[in-house]
């Protein structure tokens, strides 16, 4: 009688005499994995926010003569001005007062961590925080401006008219978008919100879908609202006047908590994936 073993090895070969028998394929060593590529679509924000001292001459004096506020409409300008916001455009090199403000020579690589997480961290002390957002085009992203109010009277001039309401709960937002334009560019419109009271659900129409959605009450200041074209490395620039106390944009951009503090926000295109070719110059 067979021992298995030999049993094994007789039906082995039958089995190569029927059927033949081929080399096994080596296996190939596995390569490493591709890094992951953006989207062709997506874009890439970096959001600066810096705390000075009140009345800071940083971010009233030098640093103006080097930022464009022709390239905002004097209609919408004139709002934001009225209301006590200052905004303007860096287009191509940074101007010195803005990169010394910035200390980008400092400053480590932006994170994945959304803008509003150390929102307080920059209430607390002088610092200049930055974090960067991917978005698609259209996609509504929010930008935390302020802590929480707990009620905050609001007088806002429309027209030379000033009108008032007090807000509960309340929040200064700015809603961020970004939009491709067919030379290359990219459109970054930013328009100012008080998000205020507390979270309820909404019927919202989203492309002739009704859809129930979560979120807390907001009132949207369309009328200082504003956009401009971009190529990368573009910025938009907005911080509050100093003689404005008790406007809408002392309160999106005085801190307070811990010591008094005045912020100035920075949004640059960082990256954008867009296939446009560029046919327009600034």
């Amino acid at each position: 009688m067979l021992s298995m073993p030999a049993r094994s090895a007789g039906v082995l070969a039958a089995f190569c005499t029927w059927f033949g028998c081929a080399r096994l394929p080596e296996q190939k060593a596995e390569l490493p994995l591709r890094p992951a590529q953006m989207s062709p679509d997506t874009f890439v924000i970096e959001v600066f926010f810096v705390r000075c001292p009140p009345g800071d001459e940083r971010l009233h004096g030098a640093l103006w003569n080097e930022v464009d506020e022709q390239r905002i409409p004097a209609e919408v300008r004139q709002h934001l001005w009225s209301n006590g916001f200052r905004a303007g455009m860096v287009y191509g090199q940074i101007p010195v007062a803005l990169s010394q403000l910035l200390e980008l020579a400092d400053k480590p690589p932006p994170t994945d961590e959304p803008v509003e997480t150390e929102l307080s961290e920059l209430e607390a002390k002088p610092t200049v925080m930055r974090r960067h957002l991917q978005t698609r085009p259209g996609r509504r992203n929010e930008v935390v401006a302020s802590s929480v109010y707990e009620s905050l009277p609001v007088l806002v001039a429309d027209d030379g008219e000033v009108r008032g309401r007090t807000y509960r709960q309340a929040q200064g937002v700015l809603a961020l978008k970004a939009v491709p334009q067919p030379d290359g560019r990219v459109g970054l419109s930013l328009v100012p919100e008080l998000h205020h009271e507390h979270a309820r659900q909404r019927w919202v129409g989203r492309q002739g879908v009704l859809q129930m959605e979560t979120g807390r009450p907001r009132h949207t200041f369309d009328r200082m609202g504003f956009s401009a074209k971009f190529l990368p490395g573009d910025m938009l620039v907005l911080t509050s006047l100093p003689d404005r106390p008790g406007s809408l944009g002392h309160h999106f951009f005085t801190t307070t908590e811990g010591e008094p503090g005045q912020k100035l926000l920075v949004v640059r295109l960082a990256q954008t994936q867009h296939d446009g070719a560029i046919r327009a110059a600034h």
